[in-house]
């Protein structure tokens, strides 16, 4: 016998707070920051500099260049943050939608001032090679956007702490003596998810690609940020789910890692229940929260829980998560 499935919560009204400080203040620094640097275009050296290395500028590429890619990051990355959080649902704000909101804000301040000061070095030079070291003026961006950060925190409304689902304890499924069985599903990231990290990969290769190309090759280092971003997303898209008398087991695919496994001895108890992303472990993927636990969180829906006797927690969203945590809970009772 299985358990009840738990209801979905309704979609949540995030204040207007929320909006102004994840989408309005962002564009407004972006704005701000395209402003500056396209009136300084006409005191720059051609090319400028794009690129320090430990020794100074080496990378080079037209002045134009700096507006266009400021732009393009601050509607791309905006709308990504928009877009997570327009999954929000009851209830809320939590934690983690004030951080994405903050978060949002935060990037924007620093990479507007980052790259605004990188034009702002070169003012009045002849020769970008000339240009001196921004790291002073990257350690006053970072310093500028955690402190912007703070104060939005604390502007936001105080938030909603994220509710504990309701777990139903799972009914352990009717086995005959000696008989044996075995539940297998995949779970997969659900596909507003997977937009969004493509759409992420999207935004940061297209702002990779641009500064290679304006550079003419010389900033190729900045490469490793879109290739890890594939990589990332490569293991935490699909999983495979098996309950079986050994246990839980659970594993990435196509390569069978990251895996995890929960074997019956371990388990106290077995629970199914309804999981939000968002609230409960602020995202999607390979996913730890403090009040949560580890989690395999593929998509908004049911989920098994298993807590160990040592009381870890360990949660996978999947498909029919009532009768594989039946089928756990039954071979759980049989261990002990």
């Amino acid at each position: 016998m299985s358990a009840t499935p738990v209801s979905r919560p309704p979609r949540a009204r995030l204040p207007l707070s929320m909006w102004v400080v994840a989408v309005a203040l962002p564009l407004v620094v972006g704005a701000m920051a395209v402003a500056l640097q396209l009136a300084w275009l006409p005191q720059l050296p051609d090319p400028i500099a794009m690129h320090w290395g430990s020794s100074g500028p080496d990378g080079y590429g037209p002045a134009w260049s700096t507006p266009v890619l400021t732009a393009g990051l601050s509607l791309g990355l905006t709308a990504l943050f928009a877009a997570f959080l327009a999954t929000a649902r009851q209830p809320a704000p939590t934690a983690s939608h004030k951080f994405l909101a903050v978060l949002s804000t935060v990037t924007a301040v620093f990479i507007g001032s980052v790259v605004t000061a990188s034009i702002a070095v070169q003012r009045g030079l002849s020769d970008a090679r000339d240009a001196p070291a921004i790291d002073a003026p990257m350690g006053i961006a970072l310093g500028a956007a955690l402190v912007i950060g703070v104060l939005a925190w604390f502007a936001l409304p105080k938030t909603v702490p994220a509710s504990a689902p309701v777990a139903a304890p799972a009914e352990a499924l009717p086995l005959a003596p000696g008989e044996r069985g075995v539940w297998i599903a995949t779970t997969r990231v659900a596909t507003r998810a997977v937009v969004a990290i493509l759409t992420a990969i999207a935004v940061v290769s297209a702002a990779t690609v641009f500064t290679i190309t304006v550079t003419e090759g010389e900033a190729w280092p900045l490469a490793v940020a879109p290739l890890a971003l594939v990589a990332a997303a490569g293991i935490a898209v699909s999983w495979r789910v098996r309950v079986g008398p050994d246990g839980l087991l659970v594993r990435s695919l196509p390569f069978g890692w990251p895996r995890v496994r929960v074997r019956t001895a371990e388990i106290a108890s077995v629970h199914a229940l309804h999981i939000e992303p968002l609230s409960e472990f602020g995202g999607w993927g390979w996913r730890w929260a403090p009040a949560r636990g580890f989690g395999v969180v593929a998509r908004s829906g049911p989920a098994i829980e298993v807590q160990r006797h040592d009381g870890r927690r360990f949660v996978v969203t999947v498909d029919d998560a009532e009768t594989g945590a039946a089928l756990l809970a039954a071979y759980a009772q049989v261990s002990r």
